[in-house]
């Protein structure tokens, strides 16, 4: 999908009446259980994409499941203006002002690296040498991601595993909130900044505004992208085998 379509600002104000989730489709076993009931080809098997709309107890179907926005609106302005129109028949809870919504993590460092490099978005990884190191990293990043600066800006993970930063080169044992640029395949990454878990909440902001607009994002050509990842042997491995239709597009990223 062309990246303008959901980076208008409009659809983004928009979409902040709604719960967005992105799905794991081939990474998660038991959800792609679920996915596939609503997310099929015609050929009967889980397509790697969608995009559906549902109501808040999430039984029903607002919009017809397509492939993408894009193959349901004209455009972003339409998109925003139907997601209007869906909102102002909802009454949401009152939350407080200070509200955060909570932490938007990937399910592994791995993982989180390889979506990181297909959205051409650095990578952050909250790591501590304990599950409460990490949670407190985690409490303190989510107080600053949901600012207008740096939302949607980064993809995250989480881990109490030295073992799985070993596809991270720069990094060390120590505690941080790691920054990181992922290589043009998603199946490694280079440290690119190492925060330090007691930053003041201010500073931190600030390190992550600064990495979020001095990133690089690596160009790649569908064509050519794929055509080296085939002389190379890249490749990525899914929890839940693609379907043969989908691997020559979607095994090598």
């Amino acid at each position: 999908m062309d990246r303008s379509f959901l980076s208008d600002k409009q659809l983004i104000k928009s979409s902040r009446d709604f719960i967005c989730i992105r799905t794991a489709t081939y990474e998660d076993k038991e959800e792609a259980k679920s996915l596939k009931e609503i997310f099929v080809s015609r050929g009967g098997s889980l397509r790697n994409f969608g995009y559906r709309v549902l109501s808040p107890d999430g039984k029903k179907q607002l919009r017809r499941s397509e492939r993408g926005p894009n193959f349901v609106y004209a455009d972003s302005a339409a998109m925003a203006a139907d997601l209007g129109d869906i909102a102002s028949q909802y009454r949401g809870k009152k939350v407080s002002a200070d509200s955060k919504p909570g932490f938007p993590q990937m399910k592994s460092v791995r993982l989180g690296v390889n979506v990181a490099s297909c959205e051409g978005l650095p990578s952050v990884v909250v790591f501590g040498k304990t599950p409460k190191e990490v949670a407190r990293a985690i409490g303190k990043l989510s107080e600053v991601i949901w600012d207008e600066d740096l939302a949607g800006k980064f993809v995250y993970a989480s881990t109490s595993n030295p073992d799985d930063l070993e596809i991270v080169s720069g990094v060390t044992t120590k505690a941080g909130i790691l920054v990181i640029k992922p290589d043009a395949y998603g199946i490694k990454g280079e440290l690119i900044e190492a925060i330090d878990p007691s930053v003041s909440k201010g500073k931190l902001k600030r390190v992550l505004v600064d990495a979020a607009d001095s990133y690089q994002r690596i160009s790649k050509t569908h064509g050519i992208h794929v055509r080296n990842g085939r002389r190379t042997g890249t490749s990525w491995e899914t929890a839940v085998p693609v379907p043969d239709r989908d691997r020559s597009r979607s095994s090598r990223k």
